[in-house]
């Protein structure tokens, strides 16, 4: 009986088994058939030439297997020829990247999925001026401080580049490469520093990613005198201060917190000492704000935190127009996590008010005035009191973010730029007025602190006096 039981179990599970085998013998094949039979041929091709290329528009055969279609064409009769290539949704393809207005032939195939080609149609093309072309009837030269600066149109967002070259010092009538800058902005703008102030000649060669040059464009200027601006004249002699200091919180402004004692050795003068970078306590400006509840600025207003933006106002002790500046931060591991400015505003006045001259003269009349604090009825109406914006500034890194993330990928230059090298920022062009007063806007910051930590900042330009 035993025995019975067992092969009553036995023989079901073999034939599963053995079912199991068969079924995976042979897998099936999913792949598409191959053959050797070329699909039809494009029809109702049209042409519209563009600038540096042309869009082509077709109707696709019927066949079953089309894969797409493909363009053959070169770039000139010396060069090799090129594909490219089209899906099966598709009716258009589009060249670009020729250098001239010459006219070229191209052909069109389909192409199935067995890779078979259909009889080929022929076109001419003959693209309109090419992009790199428009770019250079549009640029020009002019002085800027300590350069020479540079504008352009790039209506079609084109990637270029623009080459600054100098007489070569060795060979008479030759040019050496000064510096490249790459782009495609629209409105392309490059600044190529440093030069002496005295009249020279420079060379402007302009270039697309296909290595089409532009005919070069070659002027004669004087750059505008450019100098350092120092911060202090000795070791104990300082010319910049933070402004009106005995009554910066009633300005929301932040501080050297002199009354914290943790904070004491990171006072404003230390961001132009000329000591350069740390992590040393004594050799960066750490306000110590950051978490100090609003409550502490305005009155009444509960415990909610200090907003955005952050203000402080240097008095720069003379009037200049400033063309650039530097800001080096604090250095502390790992990389940008030390607290900086990424979004903010320059402005500049030669007659702050004082606080006794802003409403009745409380500090909830200047905190109102100065501030955009909702808690302190904020209007920043010191903006639209005898104020200009001279910079507007965004601290990038090569990845196009501002924000540190622990454990971010970051580039040799990123790298580069917050060890040593600093951050470089451009003033408005335009402002040719000097001012003495400098008001900061920090709408955000790298780490979203509501702080920074800075070693130096330096500015860049010329004395009005």
């Amino acid at each position: 009986m035993i025995t019975n039981i067992l092969k009553k179990r036995f023989f079901p599970f073999m034939a599963v088994i053995g079912g199991m085998i068969f079924s995976c013998s042979e897998p099936a094949d999913w792949s598409d058939p191959k053959d050797n039979i070329a699909p039809g041929p494009v029809s109702n091709v049209q042409i519209k030439n563009t600038n540096g290329g042309a869009i082509i528009t077709y109707t696709l055969p019927s066949d079953k297997d089309l894969l797409g279609a493909k363009a053959t064409y070169s770039y000139s009769a010396e060069s090799e020829w090129m594909e490219k290539y089209a899906s099966q949704g598709a009716d258009t393809i589009e060249l670009e990247g020729f250098g001239d207005t010459g006219a070229r032939e191209i052909t069109i195939y389909a192409i199935d999925k067995s890779g078979n080609l259909s009889q080929g149609v022929t076109e001419t093309i003959q693209p309109l001026t090419p992009p790199i072309d428009l770019m250079r009837e549009s640029i020009e030269a002019t002085p800027v401080f300590g350069g020479v600066g540079l504008t352009w149109e790039n209506t079609g967002g084109k990637d270029m580049g623009v080459s600054l070259y100098v007489p070569d010092t060795v060979i008479p009538g030759e040019w050496t490469l000064f510096d490249t800058y790459f782009s495609n902005v629209k409105d392309g703008k490059a600044i190529f520093r440093p030069f002496d102030a005295v009249e020279q000649n420079f060379r402007i060669e302009m270039f697309d990613r296909w290595n089409n040059y532009s005919q070069p464009y070659e002027t004669s200027l004087v750059p505008w005198e450019e100098r350092q601006l120092p911060g202090r004249v000795s070791s104990t002699e300082f010319i910049w201060n933070l402004y009106d200091e005995n009554y910066w919180l009633w300005r929301g402004e932040i501080h050297n917190n002199m009354d914290n004692g943790t904070y004491r050795p990171r006072e404003f003068a230390l961001v132009h000492d000329g000591r350069g970078q740390s992590n040393s306590n004594s050799d960066y400006w750490m306000p110590g704000n950051d978490g100090d509840p609003i409550e502490w600025y305005v009155p009444g207003a509960g415990s909610s935190f200090i907003p955005f933006p952050l203000y402080f106002t240097i008095d720069m002790g003379r009037r200049a127009v400033y063309s650039r500046f530097n800001i080096k931060p604090r250095l502390r591991s790992p990389d940008y996590s030390a607290a900086l400015p990424c979004d903010f505003e320059i402005w500049g006045t030669n007659s702050p008010k004082l606080t006794t001259e802003v409403g009745d003269g409380s500090r909830e009349a200047n905190m109102a005035y100065w501030t955009a604090w909702e808690a302190a009825n904020g209007t920043d109406a010191w903006r639209n009191d005898g104020w200009t914006k001279i910079a507007t500034c965004k601290l990038t890194m090569s990845s196009g973010e501002s924000k540190y993330v622990a454990g971010m990928a970051l580039s040799e230059t990123d790298v580069a730029n917050y060890r040593t090298n600093g951050f470089d920022f451009d003033i408005n062009e335009g402002v040719t007025e000097g001012f003495r007063y400098l008001r900061w806007v920090i709408n955000d910051t790298n780490t979203g602190q509501k702080n920074i930590q800075i070693c130096e900042i330096t500015f860049w330009g010329s004395y009005m006096d």
